[in-house]
């Protein structure tokens, strides 16, 4: 099965090409602001290097998220786009467990924690045992001052948001979590391997392709001038 993902849930974005379980090609770069443009430069390199084409993908894959709003929804309508035309089925998948699959190989704890800063005093977190489709905390918002409550004894914490978040999770170093001290963001290999293990029964299509992830609720802003 040829898997074709995406990740852009943060700026260090991501495609990659599994073959089954073997990493056949992948390409990243860095995102800041215009999140439309690096992507379909790569595209066909990445099918180039793969020997490949599109019409041979089986699957497209992409990060849901938590994370940049335009760069999650650039990525699910670039993908949707490129899964149109035959109808090939999409995964959408959670960038915090992609990220959650990438440290556990070395992880010396059972668990995970990803936490990201979710702006208006809250941080978003999920805590993933070593099958990280297998969440112990499902993603949530918590205010700060609960994350010491949240978090198993001696579990992971990773986070994209490092530079953001340093005072917040620092101190738990020194608690007895496994703070990893700088930015880790999930990368497309990742969400592939992931979305290759997900059910045929569970896959979206083009026509309705995956949701971002967002955690906080719709916020409605009453119109200015009201019609009569």
């Amino acid at each position: 099965m040829l898997t074709l993902a995406l990740e852009q849930s943060t700026p260090e974005a991501g495609i990659a090409l599994l073959h089954d379980d073997a990493l056949i090609a992948l390409h990243s770069w860095r995102e800041e602001r215009k999140r439309d443009q690096n992507l379909f430069r790569v595209l066909p390199q990445l099918l180039t290097d793969g020997g490949v084409t599109l019409e041979a993908i089986d699957r497209f894959a992409v990060g849901l998220g938590p994370g940049s709003f335009s760069g999650i929804r650039i990525a699910i309508a670039a993908l949707s786009a490129l899964a149109l035309p035959a109808g090939t089925p999409m995964a959408g998948v959670s960038s915090a467990a992609a990220l959650a699959r990438q440290m556990m190989p070395d992880s010396a704890g059972s668990s995970v924690a990803v936490i990201g800063d979710a702006r208006r005093e809250r941080l978003w977190m999920a805590v993933y045992q070593q099958d990280p489709t297998q969440e112990t905390l499902p993603l949530c918002l918590i205010a700060r001052d609960e994350l010491r409550n949240r978090l198993p004894p001696g579990c992971r914490v990773v986070s994209p948001d490092w530079g953001r978040l340093d005072a917040v999770l620092r101190p738990l170093g020194e608690e007895g979590w496994d703070v990893i001290r700088e930015v880790r963001t999930p990368t497309a290999e990742a969400v592939a391997r992931l979305a290759a293990a997900q059910p045929a029964t569970e896959l979206a299509t083009p026509l309705e392709p995956p949701q971002p992830l967002y955690l906080h609720p719709a916020v409605f802003v009453p119109p200015r001038f009201p019609v009569a």
